[in-house]
């Protein structure tokens, strides 16, 4: 009679565990890890949608029939209401465009801080691996996904609530529009710019491994990469032109709303001269007679304006969006490679 006895298995060793077991822990583990954060993440956005749309509610409750009884504020506390209404959400809206900006630099604060670096930093990565019996790369892979679906859902949500509220003055100065804030707030260029955050957030926290070094570098290269947009937003689709005879009579010179469309956006102004060269309108402040005399020394024959109507935006917030994701797709294989040969 024999017995065949098994191998014995080294106590440090985890058992393994089957395919699709591993598929359906690591995004429970990740969920777990960082429940707190996503619970904190909703509840600001669904504050944020609150206090927007209730304001909105609120100033929609006074419509233009009541506006139209009361023709003085003495004595007509509807239209005294109302302003006060109408103050309240203008003010919200105003500002709401400011702070959504700020969300993809939230993101990327957390995302190369607790999400990668300080996991690092305390040495419970090696425990989560060993414990998951997970790759590091699985396990980034893992996190990294649940986040970009979270950021990616509060992203649109965002915008959502906030062209919700948009809607009844959409074209008013100051909101939406060209704004820097505004525009992003208004269509996909948020979500691309959280989840570039979050993509630079993962590659800070992956080269670094070090909290505070992580999350400063995280949130430098996405508010660069914001104001680099800025700058180049212009240059991404090709512009309107129009052309005005000059004259030294000012009221002869180009203006929003009679040569462009007032809600577009200028890319540049120039006095033109005979043989074609472009004078640039800050180098004629400083001298004597202005711009007029500036022109007429130069020998300007006519304006240029080079600018985006309203109809442009679309287009140039796609090409945005697409170049935006790019460089966070680029991020995010830039952290990937540096775990792979940093681990066994």
């Amino acid at each position: 009679m024999t017995t065949t006895l098994a191998p014995d298995r080294r106590p440090e060793e985890p058992a393994p565990v089957p395919g699709s077991a591993l598929r359906t822990a690591l995004p429970r583990a990740a969920l777990r890890l960082h429940r707190r954060a996503l619970v904190v993440g909703a509840s600001l956005t669904g504050l944020f949608a609150l206090v927007l749309l209730g304001a909105l509610l609120w100033r929609s409750l006074y419509g233009p029939a009541d506006v139209a009884a009361c023709r003085s504020g003495e004595g007509c506390p509807g239209l005294n209401s109302y302003g006060t209404a109408h103050s309240v959400f203008w003010s919200l809206l105003n500002q709401s465009q400011n702070v959504l900006l700020l969300v993809p630099l939230v993101v990327a604060a957390y995302a190369a801080g607790p999400l990668t670096a300080r996991e690092r930093e305390l040495g419970t990565h090696h425990l989560l691996w060993t414990q998951s019996a997970a790759s590091p790369v699985r396990w980034l892979r893992s996190t990294l996904a649940l986040a970009s679906v979270a950021v990616a859902v509060a992203g649109v949500l965002l915008v959502m609530v906030y062209r919700t509220a948009l809607a009844p003055v959409e074209g008013a100065w100051g909101v939406g529009g060209w704004v820097p804030g505004g525009y992003a707030a208004s269509g996909p260029v948020l979500v691309a710019y959280c989840l570039l955050g979050l993509a630079f957030g993962v590659c800070a926290g992956t080269l670094i491994g070090r909290t505070l070094p992580a999350v400063f570098a995280g949130v430098a290269g996405t508010g660069l990469s914001l104001v680099v947009g800025v700058a180049v937003r212009p240059w991404l689709w090709p512009v309107s032109t129009v052309a005005v005879p000059f004259t030294r009579d000012r009221s002869a010179w180009p203006a929003s709303g009679t040569d462009w469309p007032e809600d577009a956006d200028i890319r540049g102004q120039w006095l033109v001269t005979g043989d074609g060269a472009r004078i640039d309108l800050e180098s004629c402040y400083a001298t004597p007679g202005g711009i007029a005399g500036c022109g007429s020394r130069a020998g300007a024959e006519s304006w240029l304006v080079e600018f985006h109507p309203f109809s442009h935006r679309l287009p140039v917030m796609l090409v945005e969006t697409g170049l935006v994701l790019l460089l966070a797709v680029l991020a995010v294989g830039a952290a990937f490679l540096v775990l792979r040969r940093r681990t066994p």
